[in-house]
């Protein structure tokens, strides 16, 4: 092994690295929501396709999948077993435009999602407290606008990046959060 592989500190990196923070929360939070809603026979991300689509503001697929972080081929894949399952159905609007909506068997469904999710969330925030609550979605919410900011900057490239200096534990910047 090479000194500069030998000189890394793995463990501050998993315990510093924003992304693995991340991950690891929304992996776990992602169960979370999943045990409450299996009986219901979905899963969080075909929840909140659903509720997306019952919001009704969107106007084109593509304006769905933004909201939801996804790109258009995902939603469409997450589209498929919901359309199969009779919860919604892809309407012609203007032009060449199809947009999901609900059934009537789907307006059921979200109805039941709705009181199934309020219920995940009242324990979680339960337990957090309002004031932690808030400070996550915050915190949250910071996080997405500074990797979006970064994205539409043209944050330095791979090759860029591997030349810069990582913080050691000591550093500022090092710091956990």
């Amino acid at each position: 092994m090479t000194s500069a592989f030998n000189d890394i500190d793995f463990v501050h990196m998993g315990r510093t690295c924003l992304g693995h923070a991340a991950r690891r929360t929304a992996n776990l939070l992602t169960r979370h929501y999943n045990r409450h809603m299996a009986p219901l026979g979905l899963e969080l991300t075909q929840c909140q396709l659903l509720a997306a689509i019952a919001e009704g503001s969107a106007t084109s697929a593509s304006q769905i999948a933004r909201f939801l972080g996804i790109d258009r081929s995902t939603l469409a894949r997450n589209l498929e077993p919901l359309e199969t399952a009779g919860l919604i159905a892809r309407q012609r609007t203007a032009g060449r435009t199809v947009l999901p909506v609900l059934t009537p068997a789907g307006e059921r469904k979200v109805i039941e999602i709705h009181r199934t999710w309020q219920r995940a969330q009242a324990e979680l925030c339960d337990l957090l407290g309002p004031d932690a609550a808030e400070s996550s979605r915050s915190q949250m919410s910071a996080l997405r606008k500074a990797v979006h900011i970064l994205e539409h900057s043209g944050s330095p490239q791979p090759e860029a990046a591997a030349k810069t200096p990582t913080a050691s534990p000591s550093s500022p910047t090092g710091q956990q959060s």
